[in-house]
């Protein structure tokens, strides 16, 4: 566990520099789009995939139905086996020596939920200068019942997030010129990953889309 400990900070800060430097981001949760981190320290190589829900089973809210349920187990277990959704050259001679597979739930609080400036305690509630009762009170459009409250269509909305990530000890690391990824084969939804690939050599980015899915390594390891 000691070399996924230091891979995961050197992950974390050579993809903060690279995507820092990068001109174009992605939005996290823009449908048809994954992000996936590839780093390689010595013999370690690893994978980080976190794709939005939608690009897997087509949703993103929290699977509550036996049909949604199922969906979503049926893709964890697609995750499990990697070479649904990558390949490595068998001459690199890696061996997976860890891996997770899980759910990612972010919530999110916009501008017209229960505390923006349009619920029962703004401009337009039963103390202000439209009290209760003239056309703006709390029965009009404005009150705790109308449109911009606690229960309308603009409060908390969760975004469930698949998270994989793999990690291998290759015996002849520099034999990867190349991955392949089924991935697109394995979720068809799924339209692009921005893929950031950092080694010793550096840092390199790609954009890997289902009618080209390959990344060319040669001379980056």
């Amino acid at each position: 566990m000691k070399h996924t400990i230091y891979f995961s900070i050197l992950l974390s800060a050579l993809a903060s520099n690279a995507i820092a430097e990068e001109t174009r981001q992605v939005d996290k949760h823009e449908h048809g789009v994954g992000e996936l981190n590839i780093a390689i320290d010595k013999n370690i190589m690893d994978f980080e995939f976190m794709i939005p829900g939608a690009d897997i089973v087509g949703f993103e809210y929290e699977a509550k139905s036996e049909q949604d349920v199922a969906l979503v187990n049926n893709a964890l277990s697609k995750f499990d086996d990697f070479n649904n959704i990558f390949k490595i050259p068998s001459d690199a001679q890696c061996k997976l020596d860890f891996s997770e597979v899980k759910i990612n739930q972010e919530e999110e609080h916009d501008e017209h939920d229960e505390h923006d400036e349009h619920d029962e305690h703004d401009e337009h509630d039963e103390h202000d200068e439209h009290d209760e009762h003239d056309e703006h009170d709390e029965h009009d459009e404005h009150d705790e019942h109308d449109e911009h409250d606690e229960h309308d269509e603009h409060d908390e909305e969760v975004h469930n997030e698949f998270y994989a990530k793999y990690s291998f000890e290759c015996g002849n690391i520099k034999a990867i010129n190349e991955i392949e990824f089924p991935y697109f084969t394995t979720f068809p939804n799924s339209g692009e990953l921005e893929v950031q690939f950092i080694s010793e050599l550096g840092s390199t980015s790609f954009e890997v889309e289902a009618d080209e899915p390959s990344i060319n390594t040669e001379g980056k390891i």
